[in-house]
C-alpha cells in the first residue's frame, strides 16, 4: 500500500505536514470513535482503526506494512525485506517550535542581534553512527520466511536491553540549538520574529520547521520600567548643574544631547517623551532621568586663590538670599 493512501484515509493530500497530519488525526477520531457512536460500535470501529493506523505510519511510529503490489493483489505477505526508504516514509517538514527570546534594552529600543539557544528534537546521532534496526532482519521485523522475527518480535529494532541508551531506541534525541535573531529598533514584548529553518528538524530528512521566537524585553539594574516607561538616573557635575546648559547623557551606549536648567538639584528630573519602549501599535512610552551631582573632574587642579573666590562668590550669594527673604 502507498503512503498516499494513508494521506487519503485523514483527508489529506500527499503534501502535508506533521502539524496537518495531527489535526487531522484529531478531528477524525473524534468523529469516528466507538465511544461517541452508541449503538453504531460495530459500524465506526473498522474506520476508527483504519484512522489510527494511518496516523502511526505517517508520524512514524509504525511501520507501513511491506507490500509489493502483486503480493497486495494475491494477499501474500512479500518476501523480500523493505528497504530502510521504504520503511521511513517520505520526508516531511519537521514542527516549528516556540522559544522565548530575551531581548536586552538596547536591542529593543535600538535593534541588534540577539543569540538564541533552544532545544530542538532530532535523529539521534549516535543512532546514525551505528545500526539501529535489528541485526537479523535489518530491520524489517520478519524473517526470510516472512514469519515474525524472533530476535525483534517483529518491531525492526534492538530489544530494550539492546537499545542506543541516548534515545533508547527511539531514534529521537534532544539538542541545543543557537540561532543569531535579528530584532529590528521599537521591538516589543510578545513580538514574533521567524528564523525560516531554525526549527525541529524535518523526518526522513525533511526540511526543518521554522523557529518562532516570543519577544521578551529584559533591563538590566541600571534602569526602572513602568509599562512603556523607562527611568534612570545619569551623572551631571555641579557647575553645569548649577549654570544649566548643554549636556551629552550616556543611555544605553549612546550620547543623548540634553538641556540642564540652572539651578538643577539633586533628584531633580528631565522627562523625555518618545524615549521609553515601543508597544505593537507604535506608541512609545518616555524616558525619565533622574540627576545624580557630582564634582566636575577640573575641581583638583584649583587654586587657593580660585577656592577662595568661589568661596566668597558662594558666601555673597547667600547673604542676598537672606535679605530677600
Amino acid at each position: 500500500m502507498s503512503l498516499e493512501e494513508y494521506y487519503r484515509r485523514l483527508e489529506l493530500p500527499g503534501t502535508a505536514s506533521p502539524a496537518d497530519v495531527k489535526r487531522a488525526y484529531r478531528r477524525l477520531r473524534a468523529k469516528y470513535h466507538p465511544d461517541r457512536n452508541k449503538g453504531r460500535e460495530s459500524t465506526v470501529e473498522p474506520v476508527f482503526k483504519r484512522i489510527q493506523e494511518a496516523f502511526e505510519i505517517l508520524m512514524g511510529k509504525r511501520k507501513p506494512p511491506a507490500f509489493s503490489p502483486a503480493a497486495a493483489a494475491s494477499g501474500e505477505r512479500e518476501k523480500e525485506a523493505p528497504s530502510r526508504e521504504h520503511r521511513s516514509g517520505p520526508p516531511m517538514r519537521g514542527a516549528n517550535c516556540l522559544v522565548e527570546l530575551f531581548v536586552p534594552l538596547e536591542a529593543a529600543i535600538h535593534g541588534g542581534d540577539v543569540e538564541a539557544c533552544y532545544a530542538v528534537n532530532g535523529p539521534c546521532r549516535q543512532c546514525q553512527n551505528k545500526a539501529a534496526d535489528c541485526a537479523r532482519c535489518g530491520g524489517s521485523g520478519q524473517s526470510v520466511s516472512g514469519a515474525r522475527c524472533s530476535a525483534c518480535a517483529g518491531t525492526g529494532r534492538p530489544l530494550a536491553g539492546d537499545r542506543c541508551s541516548t534515545c533508547l531506541g527511539t531514534g529521537i534525541a534532544t539538542y541545543r540549538k543557537s540561532e543569531i535573531v535579528k530584532v529590528a529598533a521599537g521591538a516589543w514584548d510578545g513580538q514574533r520574529l521567524v528564523v525560516e529553518g531554525g526549527g525541529h528538524p524535518g523526518p526522513n530528512g525533511g526540511p526543518s520547521g521554522d523557529a518562532i521566537f516570543s519577544v521578551a524585553i529584559v533591563c538590566g539594574s541600571a534602569f526602572r520600567r513602568n509599562g512603556l516607561n523607562l527611568a534612570c538616573e545619569i551623572q551631571v557635575d555641579f557647575v553645569t548643574a548649577t549654570l544649566g546648559g548643554k549636556f551629552e547623557a550616556q543611555i544605553l551606549g549612546r550620547a543623548l544631547p540634553i538641556t540642564i536648567a540652572p539651578n538643577a538639584h539633586a533628584g531633580s528630573t528631565i522627562r523625555l517623551p518618545g524615549r521609553g519602549l515601543t508597544d505593537r501599535n507604535g506608541l512609545r512610552g518616555e524616558l525619565t532621568l533622574q540627576l545624580v551631582l557630582t564634582m566636575p573632574a577640573a575641581a583638583s587642579h584649583l587654586s587657593g586663590d580660585e577656592r577662595e573666590r568661589l568661596r566668597e562668590m558662594f558666601a555673597d550669594a547667600e547673604r542676598r538670599a537672606r535679605q530677600l527673604s
